[in-house]
């Protein structure tokens, strides 16, 4: 088809686009690597299993918003079809009669599916175009109070115009080549849309259809030789970085828990992150996969009630910030920025409740939350700057062992009236029951530990509780930044459990479950955590407790992040429910189990106020009003405690009570 002057160009101009692609990814790759934690290549290599399937199956653009989902699936599926349909109009080009197995059933089916593929690609292409040019959904706009670059603000719309205008004119210039391909040599039964195409150039002159042909070739590829380079800087590049994010990404025992940091490893001179050379590698790899999609603020508690925080905004954020410094960033050199500056305000780091949902739902494997715990890492112990209410917490837990700041003496007053065993006393038992500070100063945290305690008591459970002996698990130290606080109060737990030789552990709070279960074992410490939700559920499956059926009005059920999303319980409470449920119902809030909404206390934002925008823990009881429900359930101190403040605000004292799942199962074991 080509002469061998076109031929000659065509390779000067790959040559050309290549060797500017390879300097392009270059940089993009040396930014990557200055990163603080590198990444296992090797590890990531024997991955390739789990990439391929990200990038093939497309299967992770279906946890939320399902149909936009799959018109994005098909594009994506399209443009990696396209690669290999441009590899054979190359050879098309090149090699005089060529047609890719022209009578085989092969290549008929071939010509069939990019026919049809084809016009889906375009017509899904429209639909993107058309949903941020021109409806401007909402759901891809970032709200003020947050940060955003005005890099980021235009780029993204003139990177969106750039992908979606070279999407359609690299498939539709090839498409309708293959319409004056056919126009000059005949009609081709397996390409029905080429074929009514054809029609309109029935008319014309053959010199003029070859030379049209010639055209559209050209365009269709020098499109992707112009695109090539381009890619590195575009969000087109989370076609390829998305499948390789999740392949480097770190297995994490748990959304919020990483490394820990060895303090007495003196060449350590910076403490969690500041700059973007900070973060590891895998984390700024997150800005190149990013889709810039915004599912992760859709149910993020944050961005939802009006505060600065997008976890989106991190991303695109980074990868403008990239984009304008790739240079002199990839060169070495230094930039002294602080990311507060540019990909998060401070008070947006502190308004996250690191509920996981924005881990949960992305559908390229980014960690924004895991960047603004490292964030806060640095705040507390390099710059010494967080909330005033956070250094409070920080001296109780420090000097009382409890954030409530509440005398240690006091931690046994919830057992009063009860015969609780103690692990002083009995020195061995199968089961640590581990009440927390909440289970053990809240006034309603009590009532849910002696709730459990009976539970026990009439399952005939071998248990035994640490009492003044126990300290907090440093669950909020850790996750607002106080890392060497967090480490003091472990070590202490730690000895603990060592002297009794504790393995196994139950507990009502599922903060207290993550820490123990996983911060714990990033120390070293292997222990056998459950919720209590899932012990009493076993309880009442083995026929050692038999509640009755007491419940007669409806019951929702709130999810608690820590049991749901960072530990994947969602089951057992509402097993629990249903157990005592008579003529009541289970009715579900509209977001619930993986996509529930957080009760606004995570993160350790129990203990300080962020001002700005609405209350997180309203916004929920709402929720749960709307539902009718006369009961709310929870399994968790914390998420009691905003839930019962929430029923208060919003005046709903007389017609609804908030009870946690142990409380429901003990009324339904009361009346036997």
């Amino acid at each position: 088809m080509l002469s061998l002057i076109e031929k000659i160009v065509f390779l000067v101009l790959v040559a050309g686009s290549l060797g500017l692609a390879w300097v392009n990814f270059g940089k993009m790759f040396k930014a990557i690597g200055r990163g603080s934690r590198p990444i296992q290549w090797g590890k990531a290599i024997r991955n390739w299993p789990k990439g391929l399937a990200v990038f093939l199956g497309q299967q992770t653009l279906f946890k939320t918003r399902p149909v936009v989902g799959g018109i994005h699936a098909v594009v994506a599926w399209g443009f990696t079809l396209y690669i290999a349909v441009n590899i054979i109009d190359v050879f098309y080009g090149f090699i005089p009669g060529f047609h890719f197995f022209s009578e085989h059933w092969f290549g008929q089916l071939y010509r069939l599916f990019v026919d049809i593929f084809s016009l889906f690609v375009l017509i899904g292409v429209k639909y993107f175009v058309f949903r941020r040019f021109i409806s401007k959904d909402p759901k891809l706009e970032t709200k003020e109070p947050v940060l955003l670059s005005t890099s980021a603000r235009t780029g993204m719309k003139k990177d969106s115009f750039i992908v979606g205008m070279f999407i359609l004119m690299h498939i539709g210039f090839r498409f309708v080549g293959a319409s004056f391909e056919i126009a000059g040599h005949g009609p081709d039964p397996y390409q029905p849309g080429a074929n009514l195409m054809a029609l309109l150039w029935q008319s014309f002159d053959p010199v003029i259809i070859v030379y049209a042909e010639h055209v559209c070739w050209w365009l269709a590829l020098g499109l992707i030789l112009a695109f090539i380079p381009y890619f590195p800087y575009s969000k087109h590049a989370h076609l390829f970085m998305g499948p390789l994010n999740f392949m480097v990404r770190e297995d994490r025992r748990s959304p919020a828990v990483f490394e820990t940091i060895d303090f007495e490893d003196e060449k350590i001179e910076q403490f969690g992150s500041s700059k973007l050379e900070h973060l590891p590698q895998s984390q700024i790899l997150d800005a190149y996969a990013c889709i810039m999609c915004n599912r992760c603020q859709d149910a993020c508690p944050a961005y939802t009630t009006g505060k600065e925080l997008s976890p989106s905004a991190i991303e695109i954020n980074k990868r403008y910030y990239l984009n304008e410094h790739l240079n002199d960033f990839s060169a070495g050199k230094d930039l002294d920025e602080p990311m507060s500056k540019w990909m998060l305000t401070e008070e947006a780091a502190w308004s996250c409740t690191t509920c996981g949902f924005c881990v949960e739902v992305c559908p390229v494997g980014n960690e924004p939350m895991v960047d603004i715990l490292r964030m806060r890492q640095d705040l507390v112990m390099m710059e010494s700057r967080f909330p005033e209410d956070a250094m409070d917490a920080f001296n109780k837990m420090e000097n009382y062992g409890n954030p409530w700041g509440l005398s240690p003496q006091e931690r046994e007053t919830w057992m009063e009236g009860l015969n609780v065993p103690l692990m002083r006393e009995k020195k061995k038992a199968d089961v640590l029951y581990w009440a927390g500070c909440a289970g053990a100063y809240d006034n309603r945290g009590k009532d849910i530990s002696r709730a459990v305690s009976q539970i026990f008591d009439k399952a005939g459970v071998d248990y035994a509780c640490l009492g003044n002996e126990e300290t907090c698990t440093g669950d909020s130290a850790r996750r607002i930044g106080n890392e060497y606080l967090f480490q003091m109060m472990a070590m202490q737990n730690i000895e603990k459990f060592e002297e009794y030789g504790i393995k196994k552990i139950v507990t009502q709070c599922p903060h207290c479950l993550t820490t123990l279960k996983h911060d714990y074992a990033e120390l070293g410490t292997e222990l056998d955590v459950v919720h209590h939700s899932q012990f009493i559920n076993d309880l009442v499956k083995e026929g050692k407790i038999a509640p009755q059926p007491s419940i007669t009005e409806d019951v929702t059920y709130h999810d608690a992040c820590y049991l749901g999303r960072h530990n994947g319980e969602y089951d057992a409470p509402r097993e629990l429910i249903q157990s005592v449920l008579s003529e009541g119902h289970l009715v579900e809030m509209d977001r619930n189990k993986e996509t529930g909404f957080c009760c606004g206390a995570g993160g350790g934002n129990m203990w300080y106020e962020i001002n700005t925008g609405d209350r997180i823990n309203y916004e929920r009881f709402k929720e749960a009003a709307d539902t009718k429900a006369t009961t709310v359930a929870t399994a968790c101190n914390f998420c009691n405690i905003m839930m019962e403040d929430g029923l208060k605000v919003t005046g709903h004292e007389e017609n609804m009570v908030v009870k946690d799942v142990a409380e429901l199962v003990l009324e339904g074991l009361s009346d036997i």
